[in-house]
């Protein structure tokens, strides 16, 4: 079985195998930060799976120097403080990649590009979460002879991490952000793509065919002047909010008779102006009583009061009905607002003809002043 090699023993091999040669006279440290052994982890994940270092300049290549000294690093790999810059190369691209890691407060910044394709990838860590400074800096060791001694320096870098676990955790955020959206579809022995790999490549590759959004261009003709507020005369009022539960919403129809009020039951399907024209919807010959009823007359039920409610109706019809009918709030005979009494079937006035607003006929009790016909207000 092959080693993935991003795994914690092959990163932690190859930052022990990057980090400068120190002579007897060299006094300085391996790794005297937090930002440095990130930077170091950084690189040691591009070197396991195959990147080749150029320098630290993109403008600036040490390509000959690099290549004389690998595995090692250069001794001025780390000059800049707070700021570490790595140039690569790749057999299975023809891009240059910049790998930059920036230290902003307690966080990092890992960023990467692919010169002439210009998009940067990048990834935010906290540096606490990963790297336990009690373990820095690391300073060389010497053998017996006063040479220098690397053989446990990969021990000595896995004590400056938090433990193995978050050494696979970093590796992956780096795997995932950095590295699988620069180069997708890798191939490295013992290195695999996971779902987050692939759902990454496949937002690289959007968006590298996404075109650029246009700029929104503001309109060139001034806006027409409104007075504040603005009321438009035909614009119809809101319609106030219906509340939680009723039933129906205001202005919707009706088809049930839900909000009606009731009917007597020795009435039904009564108006005030009789329903002219409701009986022409029974069968012919049976007239205004339901068969479906078993009672008394014809075709079943109980004769209505009123007769019946055809086309034509007859005088006992509720829309001829004296005063005083069913309803004393309202006369079908005298709407509101009439400006004489109505006439009788026959063109005979009748008894007791009520004016408008209520109250009989006066004088005589005849339409008005004891004569016949209508009473012209």
């Amino acid at each position: 079985m092959s080693t993935n090699p991003l795994g914690p023993s092959a990163i932690l091999r190859q930052m022990a195998e990057a980090l400068p040669t120190h002579t007897q006279s060299d006094q300085t440290s391996y790794l005297s930060s937090s930002h440095e052994a990130l930077a170091l982890f950084t690189h040691a994940c591009m070197t396991s799976l195959g990147f080749r270092l150029l320098g630290f300049d993109e403008d600036k290549l040490e390509e000959a120097k690099c290549h004389e000294l690998a595995p090692r690093l250069p001794p001025n790999w780390n000059a800049s403080f707070n700021t570490y810059a790595f140039v690569y190369a790749h057999q299975q691209s023809a891009l240059r990649f910049v790998i930059r890691t920036d230290r902003m407060g307690g966080k990092a910044e890992i960023r990467g590009l692919g010169i002439k394709d210009e998009r940067i990838t990048r990834v935010e860590v906290t540096i606490k979460d990963f790297v336990s400074n009690a373990s820095l800096p690391i300073r060389k060791s010497l053998d017996a002879n006063g040479e220098e001694d690397r053989s446990n320096l990969p021990q000595t870098l896995q004590n400056v991490f938090i433990s193995e676990s978050r050494i696979k955790d970093l590796a992956t955020l780096i795997k995932i952000n950095i590295i699988q959206k620069l180069l997708p579809s890798l191939q490295k022995e013992g290195y695999e793509e996971s779902p987050d790999d692939r759902a990454a490549r496949e937002d690289a590759d959007e968006a590298g065919r996404r075109p650029p959004r246009q700029p929104v261009m503001p309109d060139p003709l001034p806006q027409p002047a409104q007075p504040y507020p603005f009321n438009d005369p035909l614009n119809p009022p809101p319609r106030n909010p219906v509340p939680a539960g009723d039933f129906p919403p205001p202005g919707f129809e009706d088809p049930y008779d839900i909000n009606r009020p009731a009917r007597s039951p020795l009435y039904p399907g009564r108006s005030p102006f009789g329903n002219i024209g409701a009986d022409d919807l029974n069968p012919p010959g049976l007239g205004p009583h339901d068969p479906l009823r078993p009672g008394m007359g014809i075709g079943g039920g109980l004769p209505r009061p009123g007769g019946g409610q055809g086309m034509h109706p007859t005088f006992d019809d509720p829309l001829f009905r004296g005063p005083g009918g069913d309803n004393g709030d309202f006369d079908p005979q005298v709407p509101p607002g009439a400006r004489y009494d109505p006439l009788g079937p026959g063109g005979l006035p009748r008894l007791g003809g009520r004016r408008p607003g209520g109250g009989g006929g006066g004088f005589g009790g005849f339409g008005g002043f004891g004569g016949f016909g209508g009473d012209i207000i």
